[in-house]
């Protein structure tokens, strides 16, 4: 729906301080949006990966769509979260401390900046969020497929509603992380899941551009969650496909330096051993095959042909054990 604001509606813009000293100095951009009938908490996130552009821009368009729509409760978007690679464009993490936030949280009030902030991101901004919603998606030299991540912890209850959640972004994938994958450090869904709160984690985008297939996945993906929630009035429908759900993630390096040609894309399945790239030296000479660790469905790859040992050159999500 679209049109003019609802009538009540609550809007305001500010700049959030965190209480760590880590993080003394910075503020973050917060718009707030608070309907007249109480109800959920939403708290909806972009920018831990700055070039992963799709998800910032949804969160511009959530701002006016729940200005227009929003019934009730309350709605907190951070349109970017990782301020300090903003003016660097860092590919995957924050220049202050070359950590991934991504792979921070929970984090800690005390540790370095990334860990501060997931600590911050967690416990401060989001602590009382009924839901939290991070969005993600096609760094620079990465084209990512539209899927979910949903942590199950071993409770039903909880992990029916997690898996719900993952499932309104209508993703081609939804990868379930299991109780014993939430033991480190890892994303900001699996933090909270540890904490037994409720949250989303979309990905989906290519290369640092703006596709407005990947903002409508995003944007469209939190106004079905806000919907579940009672938030929001949405049209009930039935999603195109039914999503392939993986309970493994692999992720398959180059392991060689070399030029890499590459033979499926995100989404594509895969079978085990299938050759899914090959990687030259610079006289033609092949200098490796890279092959699917498992059957499944490629989540994510680089898009740049020059790799060194240690490139991440694919995420490949399997059924492997069942939850």
């Amino acid at each position: 729906m679209s049109g003019e604001r609802r009538e009540g509606n609550s809007v305001s813009t500010r700049l959030l301080k965190f209480r760590s000293p880590v993080l003394a100095g910075w503020e973050w951009t917060v718009h707030d949006i608070a309907a007249q009938e109480p109800g959920p908490h939403l708290c909806i996130m972009a920018g831990i990966h700055v070039n992963e552009v799709a998800g910032i821009e949804a969160t511009f368009q959530l701002v006016e769509r729940f200005q227009n729509e929003l019934r009730r409760g309350t709605v907190s978007i951070m349109p970017v979260a990782n301020l300090p690679a903003l003016p660097y464009r860092s590919q995957h993490v924050c220049p202050i401390d070359d950590k991934n936030i991504n792979f921070s949280f929970p984090g800690a009030s005390d540790g370095t900046f990334s860990e501060a902030l997931a600590d911050a991101l967690l416990n401060e901004w989001a602590a009382d969020a009924d839901c939290l919603i991070d969005l993600h998606g096609g760094d620079l030299c990465e084209n990512v497929a539209r899927f979910t991540v949903a942590p199950m912890i071993g409770d039903p209850a909880f992990d029916d509603v997690n898996f719900a959640l993952a499932a309104a972004f209508e993703p081609e994938i939804i990868v379930k992380l299991q109780p014993d994958q939430l033991n480190k450090p890892g994303r900001s869904c699996s933090g909270r899941a540890r904490q037994r709160k409720h949250a989303a984690f979309a990905e989906a985008g290519a290369n640092g551009l703006i596709d407005e297939r990947s903002v409508r996945f995003h944007r469209d993906g939190v106004l079905r969650v806000a919907g579940l929630l009672g938030m929001i009035e949405t049209e009930k429908a039935t999603p195109e496909h039914e999503p392939f759900v993986a309970n493994e993630y692999h992720w398959v390096q180059a392991e060689v330096d070399g030029w890499c040609s590459y033979s499926v894309e995100p989404g594509e399945s895969v079978v085990s051993g299938q050759v899914i790239a090959a990687i030259s030296d610079y006289s033609g000479n092949i200098l490796r095959r890279v092959a699917a660790p498992a059957d499944g469905r490629v989540l994510w790859r680089c898009t740049h042909a020059v790799v060194e040992a240690t490139t991440d050159l694919f995420g490949v999500a399997s059924a492997g054990k069942q939850s």
